[in-house]
């Protein structure tokens, strides 16, 4: 009771100020801890774009500009505690992401491993996988290999078959989209004949009409 009657007279003399600047620095600590060990999908993605769009290779096979969509897939990797030589420390964190691209001549898949390493984004793969008018489809590498393709037992692999499904989805949208807009088209331009002949109709009627009002007229006078 003594030592907790002694805490709250400690905490009471203690000037507020120094309290706030005790909480602020726990809080910063804590917002430090969370961006040096968390993985924002986000910012691998803009990172990615921004490779991909200043990539000649890249460029010169698919046509620029790049633009991506909002059909993404990412999954989480490590990042736990572990005791190493009697001491815990926190394993690197993987972030796999795949997503698809588009540019003026042709659309990919992009695949992209990173880790998080003190606090850095260390890029491990960065690829599109672009598929080809005749042939098996074209991966181009701008950082890693095929034996990084497959790190996790081949884990961005399992990541693409929504994404796949998803473009089929969106070709497939797309195709149904411009339909409608040739059927529209079609209705349009039917409608407007349509009209056009009711006018031309309704002008003709009204000729006709004034033409025999003018006849009467013409036999009615003396």
């Amino acid at each position: 009771m003594d030592f907790l009657k002694d805490y709250h007279q400690i905490k009471d003399e203690t000037p507020w100020w120094c309290q706030k600047h005790v909480m602020l620095s726990s809080l910063f600590k804590g917002l430090y801890l969370r961006s040096r060990f968390t993985i924002n999908p986000d910012k691998i993605y803009r990172m990615a774009m921004r490779k991909l769009n200043t990539s000649a290779g890249i460029l010169e096979v698919m046509g620029a500009p790049l633009t991506g969509t909002d059909v993404r897939a990412y999954v989480m990797s490590g990042g736990g505690p572990r005791l190493k030589n009697f001491k815990l420390k926190f394993g690197g964190k993987r972030c796999f992401l795949i997503f698809p691209i588009k540019g003026s001549e042709r659309r990919g898949l992009v695949s992209v491993e990173v880790k998080k390493k003190k606090g850095q984004y260390d890029m491990k793969l960065l690829a599109v996988d672009i598929p080809m008018a005749s042939g098996p489809d074209q991966r181009l590498f701008l950082v890693g290999d095929d034996k990084e393709y497959q790190v996790g037992g081949g884990l961005i692999s399992e990541l693409r078959d929504p994404i796949v499904k998803a473009m089929a989805a969106e070709k497939e949208f797309e195709d149904l989209d411009e339909k409608e807009e040739e059927e529209d088209a079609i209705r349009e331009q039917e409608e407007a004949q349509r009209r056009q002949h009711e006018e031309k109709e309704r002008a003709l009627a009204e000729e006709e009409r004034k033409r025999r009002e003018a006849e009467m007229l013409v036999q009615s006078s003396p």
